[in-house]
């Protein structure tokens, strides 16, 4: 798709160069069959008329069907209208898009990449040019600045800025320009500035002290009038914590105050604040005495704040009276005073109030002109106060990782005001930390009737949250990646950003890995922020670096020893470095906690640490532990699994069997799952068995299960069961009875149904030794679900849909695509671990054709460890 929309001549491509492009190593007819099933599906996804050809062997896309930024910036050049495309311009075309095995398209990708690069810069300079000429010297610096950051190692780009700041008179920012690129340099290549660029700056700094030359009365009279400019962005304001004199009682303002008055001023005009729960972390982690104006600039230069506010709060006698000073951050090493308001109110109750006072006589002193009187402050959060000290409370709770007590204190303020939109948003937030999906998705939803009273950042937080929490990962990646671009400095936003990868990326094939960049990103503006933290300790563990591993989880323990994070923290660490002794402790521990925190650490041990005889021991200990039916029920499915895992299939069955006397429908649902498994001989008679079986079950009298992974199925054991008669009549060669239970499923006119519905299908198709269309089926499959929901079911995790593509792309010639898939699984549940040796077996053989005999014998070990106790159940690769 892209590269129709991109590629030159714009409208037809011949099928020829596609096939070259992105099959060079398949024959003809495997490279055809490749492209039908790639246009396939393109049809499918974009509807009539998008995809149009001409001829038999020419392909292209509508124009007037599908925009593409591309074309827009192509056609603004083209026309001459520069702003336009520099506005359009907003970084390197598709970074980080990768396509596996289609070297001649990576050329091309690269090469597009520069050429529009190269475009955009020289129209940036372009209108940069034209707004100097026309006496704008700060718009010309304003965009040449923009060129900069998009060339951040071009040189001659960096001496245009820095002569325009020193001609502008801003030496002080020509110098830190020139200081920022010399670091660049040296950092990343270590290289250091041309002669050229060091003369320039030399010169400068010459002149930096010399007193200015008198200007003629005449010379005065023609110079244009220009505004300062600095580095810092001058619309980012950094609202700091206040000092508190006086009652005790009011001392949750002293933070408090950086959200209430944070929030009421971003929006406002053309302002934005810096992310209060990032500030006050970072406040926190210098553990200094009262903030003082040099402090105060240093703070807001980390942010890239160009003004920042400080205050003090003192109460006498039940009176209040609040005091804020604007700051100017962007001249030398000192901060200016810009203005200083005062406001006095009866109590406390009066808080609101004030803040919207000192929020308009702020924006007063930084707004100049006719937009100042347009510009209106956002509606304040709520009026309540005690809905406000919940709320703070909860803030800071959640920041300490203390998700339970976060959630409680949310609540309260919801309680206290029903209108309040940020404690409902924050509450989601919290609900969805400790794995209650219903919750956190009603709370979003009240966020969502009273979000005008939000800020429209906060508003676009709040869309990407409500998409996540529907499943919708795609549109919640891409808002969120919007919100990064515009609030760099969004702390929650970027932790968001890694949470959708980390937890949906193997879902769709990429590796959770992926994610690592968005966390660090996070941690960048809040070092203390333990679930971003957490989520870096588990890529720590699944990449082996035990050093990375023991320092966060070190960094973990100390920033939140009582957190309901920490027990996971330490099994992990545990788990993976192999420490006997805390391995000891732990499930100690885990004897004593509450389930959720049981169920994250056994989480973490298997999926990440990836100990699996650790895993087996522990679950077989909780199996004499737990006392209800259901929590028995569950320790044995997951025993069952381990002991699949590891070869042992015929041991898994028995397993299920105990099990069944605690919970018939998931036992029967599981003894189900593993006879349909490919890997898995099963005699006809045990498939035939097995499938009676499900027909004859009833699945509406299932008893509502109250445990909260396995009430992942209340209500759904009806399309489950059909899933799985399907997928047995498929596996039994009976496609009447399988494409039966798929249309079913198609009739249930819900999203997972119909994913399960093209599982069989394509399983059927697969039978019939019609790879191409069973492959295009599941290629078409990407239903929106919450992670947590694959987690607690091996349906809802389409794990068998997803090694089959695996296969399918490995039957196909694929090789690449497939290792890919293969990868994945294993990351997102337990119950995916049953894949884990096939996987490693198939990208055995894949290393092999590739000539890596490295990678090979890797994976051949895997396998060996794994299925050493296997039974000969099992016949993948015989």
């Amino acid at each position: 798709l892209v590269y129709l929309a991109i590629a030159t001549p714009q409208r037809f491509h011949r099928r020829d160069t596609l096939l070259a492009l992105f099959w060079p190593e398949l024959d003809t007819e495997h490279a055809r069959a490749a492209l039908r099933r790639s246009l396939y599906f393109l049809r499918r996804a974009l509807g009539d008329g998008v995809l149009v050809g001409r001829g038999d062997e020419e392909v292209g896309l509508a124009p007037e069907r599908l925009a593409c930024d591309v074309q827009a910036f192509e056609c603004a050049l083209a026309e001459a209208r520069l702003t336009d495309a520099v506005e359009l311009y907003k970084g390197a075309l598709l970074p980080g898009f990768y396509v596996a095995g289609a070297p001649e398209f990576e050329r091309w990708l690269d090469g597009e990449r520069v050429r529009l690069h190269d475009r955009a810069l020289d129209a940036a300079w372009k209108v940069a040019e034209q707004l100097d000429s026309a006496g704008d010297a700060r718009g010309a610096a304003m965009l040449s600045r923009r060129v900069t950051a998009l060339a951040p190692y071009d040189e001659p780009a960096h001496r245009r800025l820095i002569t325009l700041l020193d001609r502008v008179g801003d030496r002080a920012a020509a110098l830190r320009t020139y200081d920022e690129l010399a670091k660049r340099l040296r950092t990343d290549y270590e290289l250091t500035p041309s002669a050229e660029t060091t003369q320039l700056v030399d010169a400068i700094r010459a002149r930096r002290d010399a007193p200015a030359p008198e200007s003629s009365h005449a010379t005065q009279a023609t110079m244009p009038a220009v505004a300062p400019l600095f580095t810092l962005l001058p619309t980012t304001i950094a609202v700091l914590p206040f000092s508190v004199r006086g009652s005790r009682d009011i001392g949750y303002l002293g933070e408090g105050i950086v959200d209430l008055l944070s929030t009421t001023l971003d929006g406002a005009g053309d302002f934005r604040t810096v992310d209060p729960r990032a500030l006050l972390r970072h406040v926190a982690e210098e553990q200094a005495a009262d903030l003082d104006p040099a402090r105060g600039r240093a703070i807001a230069e980390r942010f890239g704040a160009g003004s920042f506010v400080l205050g003090s709060i003192i109460e006498s006698a039940g009176q209040l009276r609040v005091s804020a000073t604007l700051y100017d951050a962007r001249l030398g090493p000192g901060a200016r005073e810009e203005t200083r308001t005062e406001v006095r109110g009866a109590s406390e109750t009066g808080i609101f109030d004030m803040v919207d006072a000192l929020a308009r006589q702020l924006l007063a002193a930084q707004s100049r002109g006719p937009d100042a009187r347009r510009a209106r402050l956002v509606a304040l959060t709520t009026h309540s106060l005690p809905a406000l000290k919940a709320y703070l409370r909860g803030e800071s709770e959640f920041r300490a990782g203390r998700y339970f007590q976060a959630l409680a204190e949310f609540q309260d303020a919801a309680t206290e005001d029903a209108t309040f939109a940020l404690a409902y948003f924050r509450l989601a937030a919290a609900a969805a930390a400790v794995a209650n999906l219903e919750l956190a998705r009603d709370s979003t939803e009240q966020a969502w009737r009273h979000r005008d009273r939000l800020t429209e950042h906060d508003r676009l937080l709040l869309d990407a949250q409500r998409a996540w929490l529907r499943g919708s990962a795609d549109e919640a990646e891409a808002l969120l990646t919007s919100v990064v671009s515009t609030h760099a400095d969004d702390m929650e936003a970027w932790f968001l950003l890694g949470d959708v990868q980390f937890h949906h990326n193997p879902l769709r094939g990429r590796p959770m890995a992926e994610a690592r960049t968005a966390f660090e990103h996070a941690l960048r503006y809040d070092p203390g922020h333990v679930s971003s933290l957490l989520h870096l300790a588990r890529i720590a563990a699944v990449e082996r670096n035990g050093e990375e591993l023991d320092a966060i989880v070190e960094r973990v323990l100390e920033l939140s020893p009582a957190g309901d994070r920490a027990l996971s923290a330490r099994a992990l660490r545990a788990f993976t470095v192999g420490n006997q002794i805390e391995k000891a402790r732990v499930v100690t521990a885990l004897g004593g906690a509450r389930g959720l925190a049981v169920g994250i650490a056994f989480t973490d041990i298997v999926l990440y640490a990836r100990d699996l005889s650790g895993a087996y021991r522990l679950a077989r200990l909780f199996t004499k532990l737990v006392r209800t039916p259901e929590e028995k029920a569950l320790c044995h499915f997951v025993v069952a699994h381990l002991e699949l895992t590891r070869g042992r299939a015929r041991a898994a069955r028995e397993e299920l069997s105990t099990a069944d006397a605690f919970d018939h429908p998931w036992s029967l649902e599981l003894r189900a799952l593993f006879a349909a498994l490919p890997f898995v001989r099963v005699p006809a008679e045990e498939l035939t068995a097995v499938r009676a079986e499900l027909e004859r079950w009833d699945p509406s009298l299932a008893r509502l299960n109250r445990n909260q992974v396995l009430s992942v199925h209340n209500g759904v054991h009806p399309m489950v069961r059909t899933y799985l008669i399907g997928l047995l009549a498929a596996r039994s060669g009976d496609d009447a009875e399988a494409q039966r239970r798929a249309a079913e499923l198609d009739a249930r006119d819900d999203e997972i149904a119909r994913s399960l519905s093209l599982g069989i299908r394509a399983a059927s198709l697969r039978a019939a030794d019609r790879g191409d269309e069973a492959l295009a089926l599941v290629e078409s499959d990407n239903p929106q679900l919450w992670y947590q929901h694959a987690i607690r079911s091996p349906f809802y995790s389409r794990s068998y849909e997803r090694f089959m593509r695996a296969e399918l792309l490995r039957e196909a010639g694929r090789d690449e695509d497939a290792r890919a898939w293969y990868r994945t699984l294993g990351e997102s549940s337990p119950y995916e671990l049953i894949y884990l040796a096939p996987s490693a077996l198939r990208r055995a053989e894949i290393a092999e054709r590739a000539g890596r005999p490295r990678a090979a014998a890797e994976n051949r070990i895997a396998v060996a460890k794994l299925w050493a106790g296997a039974d000969e159940d099992l016949e993948i690769g015989k």
